[in-house]
């Protein structure tokens, strides 16, 4: 009878492991990538990286401000929309260091992943104004309280809570 030796696969199989390890790892940076969209903001021409100053949240008749009241939350119908206004102060210089005409940039969560948007006709030391109509994002469960943020690439953003109800 004859005998059949095998060689110790213990390298192998520590080579498999960390091969798949990788493997998971790098679909896992990926899959988190696909949650952005929109413009990024090395975009944007001549970007001006302004702080966004204030913030108006719009519902019907109702106002409210969540830089003044950080974490706030409202509470919504799902088959409804809100809008919001804010408004971004631009510096002296773009972060080409000039200050000729160009753009600023800033990205939201509302939309139930990250948008981020180019605003052109931007120049230097100048408040931005932008309105924005928001709505219960598709991705969400229907009853759900949602955080949204506001940013731009400066420090200062704003951030308040959305408790998404059934009608």
């Amino acid at each position: 009878m004859k005998t059949f030796r095998t060689k110790n696969s213990h390298s192998k199989n520590v080579f498999a492991l960390v091969f798949a390890s990788i493997l998971i790892a790098s679909f896992g940076i990926t899959a988190n990538q696909a949650f952005a969209m929109g413009q990024a903001p090395s975009t944007c021409s001549n970007r001006y990286d302004g702080t966004i100053t204030s913030m108006k949240i719009t519902i019907g008749q109702k106002t409210f401000n969540p830089i003044a009241n950080p974490g706030m939350t409202f509470q919504l119908r799902n088959d409804r929309s809100y809008t919001v206004t804010f408004t971004i102060h631009t510096p002296s210089q773009s972060s080409q260091s000039n200050s000729l005409g160009g753009s600023t940039w800033y990205d939201t969560s509302a939309p139930g992943f990250q948008l981020g948007t180019c605003v052109n006709g931007v120049g230097p030391n100048q408040y931005v104004t932008v309105t924005a109509t928001e709505s219960h994002p598709g991705n969400l469960a229907p009853q759900t309280t949602q955080n949204v943020s506001w940013n731009t690439l400066v420090p200062g953003n704003v951030s308040y809570n959305v408790k998404w109800v059934a009608p």
